[in-house]
């Protein structure tokens, strides 16, 4: 698969400096934002790309996208977070792409608006059974060599499989 090349920030970094600079056209920023109402938090994480992104960035945001759904269709009651892991490392694997970490957290009622390992995370290695109820963001940014992009979604756990607790769109978003 091609890789994009970034531009001059450093859009593969989590986490960058302001500036006052204009940004140059196929600047990628990626935006992590959170809520909390009444002691519910809800994260949410979309990238954009100011001008025109690359075919091979827009090919990285589709497997993206298409990896966090396998992910969250394999969301139900009696499955481990492992298992959910394994399922999106396996459909970013048919692209050639690896992600070793984890791809989501706790989050919902009485967490404070921050998000940490509290008590289970979608990753290798972690049996804890899902119940409805539970809620999670998931957020399997791919962080690469030389660029980085993030399409999350929040979610509770409920009987059948997941409900988003967003409605926007899980998809690359071009201004």
């Amino acid at each position: 698969m091609e890789v994009p090349t970034p531009v001059a920030h450093p859009t593969f970094a989590s986490a960058s400096a302001w500036t006052d600079e204009p940004l140059p056209n196929s600047t990628v920023v990626n935006l992590e934002l959170s809520g909390c109402r009444h002691r519910y938090q809800v994260n949410l994480a979309r990238t954009i790309v100011v001008g025109n992104p690359s075919p091979a960035f827009q090919n990285l945001s589709k497997i993206a996208v298409e990896a966090l759904n396998v992910g969250l269709e394999a969301v139900r009651p009696g499955t481990t977070c492992s298992q959910v892991e394994g399922e999106f490392r396996r459909a970013l694997a048919r692209h050639g792409i690896q992600k070793e970490s984890r791809i989501g957290y706790p989050t919902g009622i009485a967490f404070p608006p921050a998000s940490g390992e509290r008590t289970a995370s979608i990753r290798t290695g972690d049996e804890t059974v899902l119940v409805p109820g539970m809620v999670f963001h998931m957020m399997p940014g791919l962080w690469l060599d030389n660029v980085g992009i993030t399409i999350t979604q929040s979610f509770v756990v409920s009987d059948t499989g997941f409900e988003p607790l967003t409605a926007t769109p899980r998809e690359l978003f071009i201004k």
